[in-house]
């Protein structure tokens, strides 16, 4: 009676076990929402501080889940109830907590998603209609300058702003060419390419990236060499949440005059806006590439008139002083009228102020603010043009400029100079030889109550209107995207090779893509890194498609 009593004992242990181990596959074939206390047990069971678990661990029961959830959304129009959240908040302060958590999601069946900044366009860093863990890397944001040797590690968590201020109390000669949102996290802005005011002058910012740290799908912290260049090449543009979890990037830091000038020229079609731009798509990307030259386009009303035009600000910055910028101009682009009166000689931090709308004199401590940066509100499509749009073209563009109701805009920034110099298989980012201008297609809904009011659905028809409009006129075969400003309309299919081309190639181009895809096997074959348009695992290998 005792052994029998006993086999029964140890069968249902055994039993009980291998239930246990199996539950993450279990759940995921029966479709099985795991909950939370899952995941906090496997945590407690790598932790005997559990003053720790509770500083940095949350679920939607902890009255710091949503504040934690909330302060790093950077599109406001997620914040509303019916956006799905996390089920657990990690806010790791070294790789320790974020390895165990890596751990527990795999085991438990949650999908893991990283954010740095919260800058994702459509909230893939944050959102999910699965359960998932989110790790936010804000409290590990550490910036080591390194001036004699022009360099700097920079964790996930950081944000452009403070780089930008950590390189500044070092020295003024020296800058990252990144962009000029001080908000941006570094750890997927690297991964999409980045660009910014330098990108004709040194290239994009992934160009820069000279080493990592990183942890896989199994855990191990790997590095430029141990990774190998494969794996080096696809996180460098390639998506870097695609394939594990970046933990710092090595930076290499560039010149830069102590002084370099800035300038801000509004022209409106009544003031010959429209010849004016058609030469800037030609000249600019062609100019000394000291010169970076963006333009912000604007349909709005004349003065207090029912009236419309369209106002195009031409803002410049130049590596250089005004005495040299000035003949610069007046020899290539006279007509555009840049006169020293509008120009301003500033170190290169105060120039990522006047980029950002703010005057030179704004304490430069107030890109360390992150709740001083307004936060955005809209819906976004990106282009590139490689033959300048024609006169009647431009005119097609502004009517439709001046149908919207004051929400849209586009911004535009000219490429060539060092960007003409790469290879589009270089790194993943492949929008190189020929670009000329980048476009950014813009609404926002910061007057309306939500992203689906009528109004707001209105102004989201009016720009897959202007998307479609500009199609003879910018790139194709394919219409080429930027991979950090997503857009879900492109399409999430993933089951094939044809499927997942139909966004990916606009992303990457197909040889850069078929590229990702071969090293994504490889390094994480399951497919646990994932969200909609990560990089597709296939179970036919790319090479019978």
């Amino acid at each position: 009676m005792k052994k029998s009593h006993l086999n029964s004992s140890v069968f249902f242990f055994v039993l009980i076990l291998s239930i246990s181990v199996s539950w993450a596959a279990l759940s995921s074939i029966l479709d099985v929402t795991p909950g939370p206390e899952d995941f906090l047990s496997c945590i407690r069971s790598y932790s005997n501080n559990l003053t720790s678990i509770s500083e940095h661990i949350f679920t939607s029961g902890n009255a710091s889940f949503l504040p934690t959830w909330q302060v790093h959304v950077q599109n406001t129009k997620f914040l509303k109830p019916s956006t799905p959240k996390p089920s657990v908040i990690v806010t790791p302060v070294d790789e320790t907590l974020v390895k165990t958590s890596l751990h527990c999601a795999k085991k438990h069946g949650y999908e893991l998603r990283m954010r740095s900044g919260g800058h994702d366009y459509e909230g893939l860093s944050y959102t999910a209609d699965v359960p998932f863990v989110m790790l936010d890397f804000t409290k590990m944001r550490s910036i080591d300058v390194d001036v004699a040797n022009s360099t700097a590690w920079v964790q996930a968590g950081a944000a452009l702003g403070a780089v930008y201020y950590a390189i500044s109390q070092k020295t003024d000669t020296l800058y990252f060419p990144a962009g000029v949102c001080p908000t941006v996290g570094v750890g997927g802005y690297m991964g999409g390419g980045g660009y910014g005011n330098l990108l004709r002058k040194y290239g994009s910012a992934a160009d820069n990236v000279i080493d990592v740290r990183f942890m896989d799908v199994n855990g191990n912290i790997l590095n430029r060499k141990t990774m190998g260049e494969d794996f080096f090449w696809a996180i460098r543009g390639g998506g870097v949440s695609s394939f594990g979890i970046v933990l710092a990037w090595k930076l290499r830091l560039v010149p830069v005059p102590e002084k370099v000038t800035v300038f801000i020229l509004n022209k409106t079609l009544e003031q010959g806006a429209t010849e004016l731009f058609y030469k800037y798509q030609s000249v600019i990307p062609a100019i000394d590439r000291n010169l970076h030259m963006r333009t912000q386009v604007f349909g709005e009303y004349i003065g207090n008139t029912t009236k419309k035009t369209v106002r195009i600000m031409f803002e410049g910055i130049y590596q250089g002083t005004i005495n040299t910028l000035l003949p610069l101009l007046n020899k290539k682009f006279p007509e555009l009228g840049v006169t020293r009166e509008i120009c301003e000689e500033v170190r290169s931090i105060q120039s990522t102020l006047v980029f950002w709308g703010l005057p030179s004199s704004a304490p430069i401590e107030i890109l360390l603010n992150r709740s001083a940066i307004a936060k955005l509100n809209d819906k976004t499509k990106s282009d590139y043009v490689r033959t300048p749009i024609p006169i009647n073209g431009l005119r097609k563009i502004w009517r439709k400029l001046m149908e919207n109701d004051e929400s849209g805009q586009l911004m535009i920034n000219p490429f060539g100079g060092r960007m003409a110099d790469f290879s589009e298989t270089e790194i993943p980012y492949p929008h190189r030889a020929g670009v000329l201008l980048q476009f950014l297609k813009t609404v926002n809904f910061q007057d309306q109550t939500s992203d689906t009011t009528p109004t707001s659905l209105k102004r989201i028809a009016w720009l897959q209107s202007l998307d479609e409009l500009m199609t003879p006129y910018v790139s194709k075969n394919p219409r080429e995207a930027y991979v950090n400003y997503n857009d879900l309309d492109l399409g999430v299919g993933s089951a094939n090779y044809k499927e997942a081309s139909v966004w990916g190639e606009r992303y990457w181009k197909r040889d850069n893509f078929k590229k990702l895809i071969r090293i994504k096997a490889k390094v994480d074959p399951l497919n646990f890194f994932r969200r909609p348009q990560s990089i597709p695992v296939f179970s036919t290998p790319l090479s019978d498609i």
